[in-house]
């Protein structure tokens, strides 16, 4: 793959990176929301004041996103004090993969460039050799660009699911939503 390619590449990566990331993470925020909305369990003193008001805000955001109605209507609800959730974690896995190819695209980008000004650089040297120098199509031939594949991105893909999960589940278990 010349650079040239390497560089049209990390653009689709990047492209489909946030067309996969900005999707799953609305899905997945909604899915919440729905979450929250549903459980509208009786409770007492501070806790009744907080969710009456976490129900009045879903309400308010709901209400005033009705270009979201596609969402609203078709993103898994997760219920994580029953059974499994296999919608909700692979639209969460989602906003990951995205992450992470977005990261791949990016990186991409970052040599192609390098690679481009590093060639014109050293054209600028061969210019100055004179004769005996190398032309600019002998000095792309002997670039090898190197695969960038996303399972290669640890932190985004690996590390970050599993703290925001873990995270998110204290939050609920603190705030009583998961028993």
């Amino acid at each position: 793959m010349t650079y040239q390619q390497a560089g049209r590449v990390a653009i689709l990566k990047r492209v489909a990176g946030w067309i996969i990331f900005i999707p799953a993470l609305i899905s997945t925020l909604i899915s919440l929301m729905t979450f929250l909305e549903k459980s509208r369990e009786k409770r007492e003193g501070i806790n009744a004041v907080m969710q009456d008001f976490s129900h009045v805000m879903i309400d308010m955001i709901r209400f005033n996103t009705g270009f979201l109605d596609m969402f609203w209507h078709n993103s898994p609800q997760p219920d994580f004090n029953h059974g499994s959730n296999l919608s909700f974690w692979i639209v969460y896995a989602l906003i990951f993969v995205g992450l992470a190819l977005q990261a791949s695209g990016a990186r991409m980008w970052r040599q192609s460039r390098h690679l481009r000004e590093g060639i014109e650089d050293q054209l600028i040297l061969e210019n100055a050799k004179g004769a005996e120098g190398r032309s600019r199509q002998q000095l792309e031939e002997k670039i090898v660009i190197p695969r960038h594949t996303i399972l290669l991105q640890v932190f985004p893909l690996y590390v970050l699911p599993v703290v925001i999960a873990v995270a998110g589940y204290f939050i609920l278990k603190l705030l009583g939503f998961i028993y």
